[in-house]
């Protein structure tokens, strides 16, 4: 029977400082902080649990790994993690001597479901294979337990994965709009990469020590859609992911008022013939196989978030 393929979701690594004052810790600006946070996640005692009325859950991130790989920019780190879900308790119908009877039963060893992360150090990227059974909701997200790591290491900032959306899709709902007079998105500073369609705007937040920037521009007439304009660059960086939540566009297509929410599903790539490679990654790091699967989902990747448009330099 032929192997089934892997499906991985693409996410934006940012970097949120929760902290006000000096005193309240170091905030995150390099990629060591990244790794550091990164590694102490996969300690036991930041495991959660979740008790929900039918089940409870215990969530645990394990098996940090280090790879070095090639690929056909250039040799990239790549930290891999796994997320996991076990199942403590679970209620439903037990038989018993003389009934059916509803319990709650306590599964030992635990059954776990597992989510493989890849963290694309050099972009601030991320493959997250996907598994329909703990990616229904968000909830995996909050779980995977970066927050308690990084407190743990004293810093005030925390790691957020931000879907990067599918090839240009929030680009094209921008351009499809005959006449936009409305845009509304909150913005996280790009780190690290610039492009020369942001690179205007990245300045400005820089200047203006700006990391989260919430905009709301409106123009009954409507907006600029130039590339050379604000508009254009806050929908660019939104498409490379660099956001929290949802774009929202309102204009007019013809003569027909449209309101279009995009942005809140990640670009996703399929892999063939990687599964073996996958579930032993961790184990097998330093192997020749498991670095070029590992290399092989980096050029995917680079595939559909293409590497950004340097900015032109200045004269």
């Amino acid at each position: 029977m032929a192997e089934r393929p892997l499906f991985f979701d693409i996410y934006r690594l940012n970097i949120v400082d929760e902290g006000m004052l000096p005193f309240m810790g170091a905030v995150v600006r390099e990629d060591a902080d990244v790794l550091r946070i990164l590694s102490a996640a996969s300690d036991s005692r930041f495991d959660r649990i979740v008790e929900t009325p039918r089940a409870t859950f215990k969530w645990s991130v394990r098996e940090f790994v280090l790879y070095e790989v090639e690929t056909s920019v250039a040799p990239r780190s790549v930290a891999g993690l796994t997320l996991a879900r076990s199942i403590m308790t679970q209620q439903g119908q037990t038989v018993t001597d003389s009934s059916i009877e509803q319990a709650r039963s306590e599964l030992s060893p635990p059954s776990a479901e597992t989510i493989h992360i890849l963290f694309y150090i050099a972009r601030h990227l991320v493959a997250v294979e996907y598994n329909s059974a703990l990616m229904r909701t968000q909830l995996w997200r909050s779980t995977l337990l970066l927050d308690a790591s990084a407190r743990s290491l004293e810093f005030q900032s925390v790691l957020r994965l931000e879907p990067v959306p599918r090839q240009a899709e929030i680009l094209t709902a921008f351009r499809s709009f005959d006449r936009l007079t409305r845009l509304r998105v909150k913005l996280r500073i790009p780190n690290p990469e610039l492009d020369r369609r942001t690179e205007r705007l990245r300045k400005e937040l820089v200047a203006g020590a700006i990391r989260e920037y919430t905009q709301d521009m409106r123009n009954p007439r409507g907006l600029s859609k130039s590339e050379d304009n604000l508009p254009f660059a806050t929908a660019a960086m939104a498409q490379a992911g660099y956001k929290d939540g949802e774009v929202i566009l309102n204009g007019y297509r013809g003569k027909k008022l449209a309101v279009v929410r995009t942005g809140k599903r990640p670009a996703r790539l399929r892999m063939e013939r990687l599964k073996d490679f996958v579930r032993g990654m961790a184990a097998t790091a330093k192997t020749q196989e498991t670095r070029n699967a590992v290399a092989s989902i980096l050029e995917e990747v680079d595939r559909l978030a293409e590497l950004p448009t340097p900015p032109e330099r200045e004269v």
